[in-house]
């Protein structure tokens, strides 16, 4: 009877708050051991539902079944905290390589907006690739694609100088006589 309770009022909570109004909001929602799901968690997880997640929220069901599965994540995530799975060297160094991933990819994705926003392409630039290309179609049906490539190859040029930028401003150095071919071998 209290499951009962508690999900309809979780179901309530969903179906009648508006989405900007409860930021912040550390009323607790649920509660798995000593976790407090609140309000502003709860809120997060439905924000970045995966797409194909999405379509649960329509139903009552759908959200019951939705918060039960948020639910059933927390109770193995604390199982796996308890036995210590957290503290382990594989998963701290696959932390590290996701952390590092998505740092990248946030620092490029910047770079690149920041370079596309910088560059320009002029039309004597997009004729003279075209002539240079010996295109056997008219420029008009091919303009657009070329202008598209002399875009791309100057927005490349642009990232690889920063780079190059970044890297002669670092201080880089190789401990040659530690490389040999067995370092770059596979384990067994």
């Amino acid at each position: 009877m209290k499951r009962v309770l508690f999900i309809g009022l979780v179901v309530l909570f969903l179906t009648g708050c508006a989405r900007g109004s409860d930021k912040g909001d550390k009323r607790v929602v649920a509660q798995v051991n000593d976790y407090r799901m609140s309000v502003e968690d709860l809120r997060y997880e439905l924000d970045n539902t995966p797409y194909d997640d999405a379509v649960l929220l329509e139903t009552q069901e759908g959200r019951e079944e939705y918060l039960d599965r948020l639910l059933e994540k927390e109770i193995l995530l604390q199982d796996a905290q308890r036995q210590g799975l957290d503290r382990e060297k594989d998963f701290m160094k696959s932390i590290e390589n996701y952390w590092e991933q998505a740092l990248l990819k946030i620092l490029l994705e910047r770079k690149s907006k920041e370079i596309s926003g910088l560059v320009h392409v002029y039309e004597d630039e997009v004729k003279e690739y075209y002539n240079a290309s010996g295109e056997t179609l008219p420029f008009s049906k091919v303009r657009r694609d070329i202008e598209r490539d002399v875009r791309r190859k100057k927005e490349t040029d642009a990232m690889n100088a920063w780079i190059e930028e970044l890297r002669s401003k670092s201080c880089v150095s190789i401990n040659k006589d530690m490389l040999d071919d067995s370092m770059f071998k596979a384990k067994p």
